[in-house]
């Protein structure tokens, strides 16, 4: 494969300087990058230089741009060397390959196929970890990788090495590799992407509505696309100052309130514990764990007193609802099993 250009920069990417940022093309499309995520996207270049090592590893909650990442990966990939190789997949969707080519002894086919591959994508790692026997063949592509080929990219939720139950050995291999986190985007950010997904549909924001608007509603790339197409259906002007900025904050925050019952239905499910016994007395460990996520999401996300919350989760008294929502609170910043089901759950409501 013929060596790539040192001082490339990734095209689709527009950099920000400072807080306000240069002013980017009205692009939706691109991805805007500002300090929080310039080590990821340094990550993804070096991968697309010449004598790369052989793995690339992007971890961040929802709606960081991730996935966005390993579509402008691919499509440079893809048009610096038109004859490559590249095979795509959802972890999920990779290991239930695996488990079928097994059962109908086309491993070794499949194998053969993978391995031959210039560049291997794997997207939700985290996912893998539902698949005993996809984490053994990914354990097996990795190590080849770490010889020369495949190259291999990956994107998962948390650090690929603290996904519970996932083979270590997937962990150690990629912790050796190019590795990268990515931030929901700051504010600079979102006054790019609020400006460019507005710009989009006609409107003119101004600056005052653009700071507002990015101050306020701390929302992820395809959110921020998605509020712009609701007001291009809702707006007859195509003039927001700060006072329809103020009217689209409102709205949104309206509508982005969740029930109680909607959280404790979703927590149960991730922490596959009926409804009765999350709302109930029990005090086994992972019910009080369970509960007090809840809890915590009930206030953040519902907005909910904490007399409120007591009554709905089994008439706790306040201060034990409070206890319970600094605690997970405190757990978020230092435990990763917390965060991750904190993260998980707003997914499941739509949050994330």
């Amino acid at each position: 494969m013929p060596s790539l250009d040192l001082q490339f920069s990734l095209p689709g990417v527009t950099y920000l300087d400072g807080e306000g940022g240069t002013p980017p093309p009205a692009h939706p499309g691109d991805f805007f990058v500002a300090q929080e995520n310039w080590l990821a996207v340094a990550a993804v270049e070096r991968f697309l230089e010449a004598n790369p090592p052989g793995t690339l590893a992007l971890f961040g909650p929802p709606g960081t741009g991730k996935t966005h990442l390993l579509d402008l990966l691919e499509r440079e990939f893809q048009r610096r060397y038109p004859e490559a190789l590249i095979l795509r997949q959802n972890a999920a969707e990779f290991g239930h390959a695996v488990a079928e080519a097994l059962a109908k002894r086309r491993h070794r086919a499949f194998r053969k196929r993978w391995h031959t591959a210039d560049l291997v994508i794997l997207d939700d790692l985290q996912f893998l970890a539902e698949y005993p026997a996809g984490q053994e063949e990914c354990v097996v592509m990795l190590q080849a990788a770490e010889r020369g080929s495949p190259l291999v990219a990956v994107a998962s939720r948390v650090r690929p090495w603290h996904i519970m139950g996932l083979d270590r050995r997937i962990g150690e291999i990629l912790v050796g590799g190019l590795t990268a986190p990515l931030a929901l985007p700051g504010v600079s950010v979102r006054k790019a992407l609020f400006r460019a997904a507005f710009g989009r549909h006609g409107f003119l924001l101004t600056e005052a509505a653009t700071d507002l608007l990015a101050r306020e509603l701390p929302l992820s790339p395809r959110q921020i696309l998605g509020l712009a197409q609701e007001a291009a259906h809702s707006l007859a002007e195509r003039h927001v100052d700060y006072a329809v900025a103020q009217s689209l904050v409102r709205k949104h925050n309206r509508k982005a309130l969740v029930s109680m019952e909607q959280i404790a239905r979703a927590t149960a499910r991730y922490f596959h514990i009926p409804l009765k016994r999350l709302r109930g007395p029990g005090r086994e460990r992972e019910e009080v764990l369970a509960r007090d996520v809840a809890m915590y999401l009930s206030q953040k996300l519902a907005r909910r007193t904490l007399k409120e919350i007591g009554r709905y989760f089994g008439g706790r008294d306040h201060t034990t609802v409070g206890h319970g929502c600094r605690k997970i609170e405190e757990l978020a910043a230092t435990d990763l099993t917390v965060r991750e089901a904190l993260l998980m759950i707003e997914e499941m409501l739509g949050i994330a």
